[in-house]
């Protein structure tokens, strides 16, 4: 269970990680509308998320007071195809052209991010307990660098603000 809690505050902290990479682009992009509009959709995207996250977050913690096992592991699933969608979300919006070499990196880190969580959903589908463990851990290590890097893009909807 530490596990789960540890990767979703990896994962946002990588997802912030992300921002690194693109702080350098934002600095770049911070005169160009287009590269503002695109932050701004794809923190407006993060932002639909953040509920929902919290009140996962939140019942997870309520499912390990209480010792409810089947509530606890049905959050953790529901947190890892939410943070699915909303990685796939995240790379569907178009990056305009004064954006594109510096989002490139960050972007190819998300999709990393993106097939590694495919992967511990697979596992844990095919209830493959310790398959899970080991993905779940890649994927907290995959996902170390996001947050801060989308924080340095101008994207902390997506980084340090969805903690």
């Amino acid at each position: 269970m530490r596990a789960v809690e540890g990767f979703r505050r990896t994962l946002l902290t990588s997802v912030a990680g992300l921002a690194v990479a693109l702080v350098a682009a934002t600095a770049a992009l911070a005169g160009s509308s287009d590269a503002a509009a695109y932050r701004a959709q794809v923190n407006a995207i993060c932002r639909s998320f953040t509920p929902t996250f919290t009140r996962l977050e939140n019942d997870m913690a309520a499912a390990r007071r209480a010792g409810d096992s089947r509530r606890y592991a049905y959050d953790v699933g529901a947190l890892l195809a939410l943070t699915l969608k909303e990685t796939v979300r995240v790379q569907k919006a178009p990056v305009p052209p004064d954006a594109r070499e510096r989002m490139a990196a960050p972007l190819r880190l998300l999709h990393t991010v993106e097939l590694q969580l495919r992967r511990t959903i697979t596992a844990a589908v095919n209830a493959d307990a310790q398959g899970f463990a080991a993905e779940l851990k890649k994927l907290t290590q995959v996902a170390a660098p996001l947050n801060k890097s989308f924080d340095a893009a101008g994207l902390r909807d997506c980084g340090s603000n969805q903690l």
